[in-house]
């Protein structure tokens, strides 16, 4: 969903590095704070533990989706059937602060190459670092990145305050290192 073209640019790991730990993605917001956040119910999140990536950080992703109203069918030519819905994935890097400020940086790499639309502006979120790229919040702290976006739920202004609120609970609820 546009998270994976920041990690695709980052130089592979050696496979000797230490192993990073994975961070359950969907302990880190409840399907309440989601549903608050974004106006709608959604479902408990659905967990997905991407393994280690080329570039060594261990991955997890949790996706909570809202159910379609009543009677509207399923539309295949939209994301989730066009079901409105919250996306976080979690790195947890070998090489720490380090890497895990790569990650911010090849945001700001795909926007230069026209990898995404949309010039990543610095927002405070309690990380060390934070920035919404047009599609979601990036930032890091305690070594780790983590990108959330809001999908479907109304236009970019109205998506870029819920996916900055979502990014400050998980900013401290990220393990210390």
């Amino acid at each position: 969903l546009g998270l994976a073209l920041a990690t695709c640019v980052l130089p592979a790991y050696a496979a000797d590095a230490p192993k990073p730990a994975a961070i359950d993605a969907c302990a880190l917001l409840t399907p309440d704070e989601v549903s608050v956040i974004v106006g709608r119910g959604v479902e408990a999140g659905q967990p997905f533990d991407n393994g280690i990536t080329n570039q060594g950080a261990h991955s997890t992703t949790c996706i909570w989706a809202a159910p379609l109203a009543p009677g509207v069918e399923p539309d295949p030519n939209l994301r989730l059937g066009g079901r409105g819905f919250v996306v976080l994935s979690v790195m947890n890097w070998p090489g720490g602060p380090d890497d895990a400020r790569k990650f911010l940086d090849d945001f700001q790499r795909a926007f230069q190459e026209h990898g995404i639309d949309s010039k990543p502006v610095s927002v405070q979120v309690g990380a060390d670092d934070g920035l919404w790229w047009g599609d979601g919040v990036a930032a890091r702290k305690n070594g780790m990145s983590f990108g959330v976006s809001v999908a479907q739920f109304g236009d970019k202004a109205t998506r870029q305050p819920q996916a900055e609120m979502l990014a400050k609970i998980v900013v401290k609820r990220l393990p210390a290192r």
